[in-house]
């Protein structure tokens, strides 16, 4: 029995002994339905979670964060699972056999990894592979497998996340343009700083030093509509750094 069934059946049971309380987990299990992302004009819809469940699969979607102009291919064991990738693209979700994978970014089957990082897909999840530069040099590459988590969200909240791309030693906040409180304060190299939830908000988008006052990236007329999702990655190298924007629109699962 794959992992999301045997949560489906703990949640059922829950609710059945008239448990007084339900994970977030089974929520999610129970309700994340068709997701419509929209990145870079582009828009996509990946299935509901139940229904790639069942054909024990997982999602899973890739952004490419490494300047340089050079499309990626990233490997899912011995098959490219994405191809030609261009930088500060984000791919719509593909569905991906959900067992244990070594990602790696490498140009052919004979080639040499990049970079690689191994994940236990879950049947029915979603997952975004970050293509990240690295520290140690223009021939080194990092790969982060996060898991979406995605949910839907109350009319009243949006949820963000925010991924900090660009190596080296400075933490940054993400503000709004005209706001003292960070909506994320301090995030370093390589981190995804997690979901938060905000009240709606419209504005400019921008990227400082930890608690410094130059602005290192903005992106202007930047809407956190409530009912939605949203990943921001900082991107780009020092004097050209950018935000990827992609925005997930969770719908609820019908009842069955």
């Amino acid at each position: 029995m794959t992992d999301m069934r045997k949560l489906r059946g703990l949640c059922a049971a829950m609710l059945a002994g008239g448990a007084v309380f339900v994970t977030a987990a089974c929520n999610e299990a129970r309700e994340t339905g068709a997701v419509t992302s929209k990145s870079d004009g582009k828009t996509s819809t990946a299935p509901a979670a139940e229904a790639v469940e069942d054909k024990d699969m997982a999602l899973v979607r890739v952004i490419n964060a490494i300047p340089g102009g050079t499309p990626i291919s990233i490997w899912a064991g011995d098959s490219a699972a994405f191809s030609g990738v261009a930088y500060q693209k984000a791919t719509a979700y593909r569905e991906i056999p959900d067992n244990m994978f070594n990602f790696q970014i490498k140009s052919s089957a004979e080639g040499k990894a990049l970079a690689e990082n191994r994940e236990n897909l879950k049947d029915g999840g979603h997952y975004t592979i970050v293509a990240l530069p690295d520290q140690g040099g223009a021939d080194k590459r990092n790969l982060r497998v996060l898991d979406d988590e995605l949910k839907p969200v109350d009319a009243n909240k949006a949820r963000v996340r925010f991924i900090n791309g660009v190596p080296g030693d400075t933490d940054v906040d993400l503000l709004i343009a005209g706001r003292e409180e960070p909506l994320f304060d301090g995030v370093n190299f390589k981190s995804e700083a997690g979901w938060n939830e905000f009240d709606p908000i419209a504005g400019t988008l921008e990227v400082r030093p930890d608690n410094g006052k130059n602005i290192l990236a903005k992106l202007g007329n930047a809407k956190l509509e409530g009912g939605k999702t949203y990943t921001f990655v900082l991107s780009g190298r020092p004097g050209k750094l950018e935000l990827i924007k992609i925005e997930d629109d969770v719908a609820k699962e019908p009842a069955s």
